[in-house]
């Protein structure tokens, strides 16, 4: 469940390899109101949450080291992480890996040709409200 509250910006994890889409999402969503960290790949993001709490994680599949399946097989396996809601923002089309991804409980997919920033930014938005719940 998201525990950001209504005086506290909710705090997004931006885990994607390719900095000319990371930063400049970090950036969008910062003027949006959430408090955004952001990792480049699984590793330095699991890194990252065993020392800060994070609401929602925006997940690429496709990086090294550690790629969004491995990284979401290792937060659904750890007890402390394993509610944090995560959105996959991916360009890829392979449909055993996005069920494989969904059955690792995904709250949505998000293909990059596809969204604008203003539909990401509501479908933040949506995913929280129902986490919450």
């Amino acid at each position: 469940m998201a525990m950001c509250a209504a005086v506290d910006p909710c705090r997004i994890l931006v885990i994607e390899d390719a900095a000319i889409v990371r930063e400049p999402l970090r950036r969008l969503l910062a003027m949006e109101g959430f408090d955004v960290a952001s990792a480049a790949d699984g590793a330095e993001a699991m890194a990252l949450l065993e020392t800060q709490p994070i609401d929602l994680i925006l997940l690429d599949v496709l990086m090294p080291r550690m790629d969004g399946v491995k990284f979401l097989s290792a937060l659904r396996g750890h007890e402390r992480l394993r509610h944090i809601a995560v959105i996959v923002i991916t360009g890829i089309s392979d449909t055993l890996k996005l069920t494989q991804l969904r059955e690792l409980g995904v709250s949505s997919i998000v293909h990059k040709v596809r969204f604008t920033f203003e539909s990401l930014a509501e479908e933040i938005r949506g995913v929280l409200i129902t986490s919450r719940e």
